[in-house]
């Protein structure tokens, strides 16, 4: 949990309560304002007019408890926006790691360069391909916890948390479904980059998977798969606008998607295919590493397991211990010597 301050901002539904407290965590008098969670993630107080509030709670109930732990309210000012256009992904609660590499490397190819994800209990084997593009400064991730969330609160929640997100760092915003591709086409895409652009459009296609991979099993499968998805018979519009201009959420749902006939059929270019293939296969197409390949004097240093190496049978892990156990005994004996 973490306190920024921000500009106000309306926010509605849920009843919550902020306590202020001074830089000793003492309740401040008089201080407890109303305010009310936007979505299930984000709470917004008011700046407390006493100069002395240092820290800040959140409660359901007007009245202070000793329960309350307060947190240090840190003051965060963008002077820069630090991104040109943040996409904000739409998605199922678990989304795939294909489809996360596909999405992201295609939109690359068109100078895309920053990605906001929100996701459910994400499971370690998805989580590996959005750690390796947040190391790379492609995306923003939000994590939050099992709510058991309405496909579409959860679009709400994900759609509110990025467009916040935006207003901070990002000149522009846009919102796309994972199953959504942007045209390359040259009139729409050209405006993006335009300095004094506020409010443009972009063309997509929306694509479908004849198949899907739960796991990485081997590049000729993967290939196949990558290779299944075809595009469906109709093109979107989507607003490419400046975050601080959307007021509410319906702003999203009702006026940033418009259905036409269909325009062009496109493909998959082959600069995408194999930057796809080199990701997935850098944190997938992976082997386990044996004890027997590391040198015997390295393990008898630590335990085997802190090298989190595997034994090929129980016959191997007993000559590679009484190996280990020999070697440990040489050190011992070099190390009294010298002492």
């Amino acid at each position: 949990m973490d306190s920024l301050l921000y500009q106000l901002h309306l926010l509605i539904e849920t009843p919550a309560y902020c306590h202020y407290f001074d830089k000793s965590h003492r309740p401040i008098p008089d201080a407890s304002r109303p305010i009310s969670f936007y979505t299930d993630t984000t709470a917004r107080c008011p700046i407390h007019g006493n100069s002395d509030a240092r820290f800040i709670a959140l409660s359901y109930s007007f009245r202070k408890s000793s329960q309350l732990v307060p947190i240090l309210i840190r003051r965060r000012q963008f002077y820069e926006k630090m991104h040109d256009l943040t996409v904000c992904v739409e998605f199922e609660p678990q989304p795939n790691w294909l489809e996360i590499s596909a999405f992201i490397e295609y939109h690359r190819s068109l100078g895309f360069s920053f990605f906001h994800f929100t996701t459910v209990d994400l499971d370690a084997y998805n989580r590996r391909m959005f750690d390796d593009y947040i190391r790379l400064g492609i995306v923003k991730l939000t994590s939050l916890r099992s709510s058991n969330p309405s496909p579409n609160d959860f679009k709400t929640i994900q759609r509110s948390n990025c467009l916040l997100h935006a207003r901070l760092d990002s000149r522009l915003v846009t919102f796309l479904r994972i199953d959504e591709r942007v045209s390359d086409i040259p009139f729409f895409n050209k405006k993006l980059w335009e300095e004094n652009v506020s409010d443009t459009r972009i063309v997509t296609n929306a694509i479908k998977w004849e198949s899907s991979l739960e796991k990485y099993s081997n590049e000729s499968a993967f290939k196949e798969t990558l290779r299944s998805f075809s595009y469906k018979k109709h093109v979107q519009f989507r607003k490419v606008i400046e975050p601080e201009r959307i007021q509410t959420m319906d702003q999203i749902s009702e006026d940033f998607v418009y259905k036409k006939a269909s325009t062009h059929s496109a493909s998959i270019p082959e600069s995408v295919f194999s930057s796809v293939i080199s990701r997935v296969k850098y944190n997938y197409d992976t082997r386990p590493i044996y004890c027997d390949e590391f040198d015997i004097t390295v393990l008898s240093w630590c335990p085997v397991n802190l090298y989190h190496c595997r034994f090929r049978d129980e016959e191997d892990k007993k000559i590679i211990m009484e190996k280990r156990e020999e070697a440990r005994k040489v050190r011992y004996k070099q190390e009294t010597i010298r002492w």
